[in-house]
């Protein structure tokens, strides 16, 4: 049997993803219950205004960013699961705090606590799904856990919308009980059917002892992951605001109600679980850089379209078609370049760098959307965000013309046939593809070179 087949054959990805996907659809469906309507809950229910509640926001995402890379070297060093099940009981905790605030003060120390879990919980639960993998599993593993994120945070905001629609701070509060208890069983779900992080099959253990010396030096040397990040901090600033930004504005601004903004995001989300893996397998073997571009072309069209939503209500849902192509785009992308340049000992890191730019870039989005909205013409939010976009858009277009410059060349590219192949050997071996490892025979070049 041909080193090909072997390795096309443990494609399929084992029990314990598909378990610890459905913990993750349960935990961000109760978040996607929750995330969408603070601006509203706070800002227009509360009365705290949206400004105010936009900074609470940035709050929560500045508390998560600081408390990731404090704690991000724990996650290596003690294990993910362990990690996984804290994060999804704090951010329960801090959801069931939310109805209970009644100050501006309570409203940001409940904030950060809760950024200190939802920030942390992305590293912690992509470093336990990498552990459970082959390398060249990593495309359809996290195409799988974006389509749960997806369709946790439309079936969440489909589900939140119904409970408050019409309603006041009662139905609020009734929607965060049940988005805690949500978390909760999540939390449950992993304690009880997954076990221990496992070693990924043919992992390098030869690179154990540079990852616990170098630590964050050879994260922040490795000058081309850090480039990949700026470019994914940029482009998720734009892409949050179709949370943080839309429902708050098509509520005020087109009279569109929450149940038919939630389903909005419900309908957003059928489309994804219908085509995110076919998707997946179809641009695997694009430029990194060139498939995150397209992605934030398709956010800005959607935006332009939602800022004209006032004047023709079909607008919104031609908007989220389109988003939502850029989506299926970014997310796997977003994830398999970080696995790409990461080195086994020092992966929990750079996903937490990875999680970083997602709450750095959800923390900008919801207080330039606090702001804007909150003026006499809450329209700019659009034209700001799409000129803000733009700098993602070409950095994802230069980040393909640069050469890969990795320190040493030591990040293990995949392991084929018990053999690791470093990102370094790969770009010396004209037939290896790193996107395509499956396809890679060793024997076939050898016997062409004899």
């Amino acid at each position: 049997m041909s080193v090909v087949s072997v390795a096309q054959g443990s494609l399929a990805l084992p029990r314990s993803i598909w378990i610890l996907t459905a913990a993750m659809s349960v935990l961000l469906t109760a978040r996607g219950m929750a995330v969408p309507f603070l601006i509203i809950y706070f800002g227009q229910v509360r009365g705290f205004g949206e400004t105010v509640a936009g900074a609470g926001i940035m709050v929560n995402a500045i508390a998560g960013v600081v408390f990731t890379l404090l704690m991000a070297g724990l996650i290596d060093r003690i294990g993910t699961r362990p990690v996984l099940i804290a994060t999804m009981v704090g951010i329960g905790l801090s959801t069931l705090a939310l109805p209970v605030i009644d100050s501006v003060p309570a409203f940001f120390l409940v904030m950060a606590l809760y950024g200190l879990a939802a920030q942390l919980f992305w590293p912690a639960a992509d470093g336990l799904a990498t552990s459970l993998i082959s390398l060249y599993q990593a495309a359809r593993m996290f195409a799988l856990l974006r389509v749960a994120n997806a369709v946790g945070i439309g079936a969440g905001g489909l589900i939140g919308g119904l409970i408050i629609s019409g309603g006041g701070a009662a139905e609020y509060r009734i929607m965060y009980i049940v988005s805690a208890i949500g978390c909760m069983i999540a939390a449950a779900i992993v304690l009880i059917f997954i076990r221990a992080d496992e070693k990924s099959p043919g992992q390098d253990s030869s690179f154990h002892d540079f990852g616990e010396a170098a630590g964050w030096r050879a994260v922040l040397a490795d000058r081309r992951f850090i480039a990949s990040q700026v470019i994914v901090f940029v482009l998720v600033a734009g892409f949050m605001q179709l949370q943080v930004a839309m429902p708050p504005y098509l509520r005020t601004e087109a009279g569109i109600s929450e149940s038919f903004i939630g389903g909005l995001l419900a309908f957003k989300t059928v489309l994804l679980v219908i085509f995110q893996m076919p998707v997946a397998g179809k641009i695997a073997s694009w430029p990194r850089g060139m498939t995150l571009s397209i992605a934030g072309i398709a956010w800005m069209i959607s935006y332009v379209l939602i800022g004209f939503s006032p004047w023709l209500f079909v607008l919104p849902i031609i908007a989220v078609c389109i988003f939502v192509v850029g989506e299926m785009l970014f997310m796997p992308t977003s994830a398999v370049v970080v696995v790409d340049l990461a080195p086994e000992k020092l992966r929990g890191r750079y996903l937490a760098v990875n999680t970083v730019a997602w709450g750095i870039g959800w923390g900008v989005s919801s207080f330039i959307a606090g702001a804007l909205l909150s003026t006499s013409i809450p329209w700019i939010i659009w034209p700001a965000t799409i000129a803000m976009m733009s700098a993602g858009v070409i950095g994802g277009l230069l980040y393909d013309r640069t050469a890969p410059d990795r320190y040493g060349g030591i990040a293990p590219a995949s392991p084929i046939g018990g053999d690791t192949y470093t990102y370094r050997q790969s770009q010396e071996i004209e037939e290896f593809d790193l996107r395509h490892p499956t396809e890679y025979d060793p024997g076939a070049s050898s016997s062409e070179d004899s």
